[in-house]
C-alpha cells in the first residue's frame, strides 16, 4: 500500500487512527533521544515564542512552551497558538495535528488515570 492510499484509508478513519496509535507503545524512525524539537508559533512576529520537545534517552518526553510578554501589559498570556492552514494562516500544519493528538491523549489518560483531587489548604 502506497503513502496515499494509506492516507485515504485514515482521513476516512481519523478517530480509529488516532485511537490505535495512542494505544501503541511506538518510537518514530525520524527521532532522536536527546534532541531539541523546536517550532515558533504562528503569532510569532519578531518575537521568540516558541514549543519544544525532547525525549530523554529513557524515553521520558519532556515539553516547553516559551512566551516572550511585555511586563508592562496586562495581558500576560504565555499559550501559544498553531492555526489552521489555509484559511486561517496557518504555517505549521504538522505541529496543529500533533496537538490535535495530544489532546485525545490527554482526554484518554484523564478518563483511564483521572488526576488526584487537589486538597483545599486548611
Amino acid at each position: 500500500m502506497d503513502k496515499r492510499q494509506l492516507k485515504k484509508i485514515i482521513e476516512a478513519n481519523a478517530d480509529l487512527a488516532v485511537d490505535i496509535l495512542l494505544e501503541t507503545p511506538f518510537w518514530p524512525k525520524s527521532l532522536n533521544d536527546r534532541t531539541l524539537y523546536r517550532r515558533r508559533s504562528d503569532d510569532t512576529d519578531g518575537a521568540d515564542d516558541a514549543i519544544s520537545v525532547t525525549f530523554s534517552s529513557d524515553g521520558d518526553g519532556w515539553i516547553e512552551v516559551e512566551s516572550s510578554y511585555d511586563p508592562e501589559s496586562t495581558n500576560i498570556s504565555l499559550s501559544q497558538r498553531f492555526r489552521m492552514p489555509l484559511w486561517g494562516g496557518g504555517r505549521s500544519p504538522h505541529v496543529r495535528n500533533a496537538l490535535l493528538i495530544l489532546a485525545v491523549a490527554i482526554s484518554l489518560d484523564n478518563k483511564e488515570l483521572p488526576d488526584p483531587v487537589k486538597k483545599p489548604p486548611e
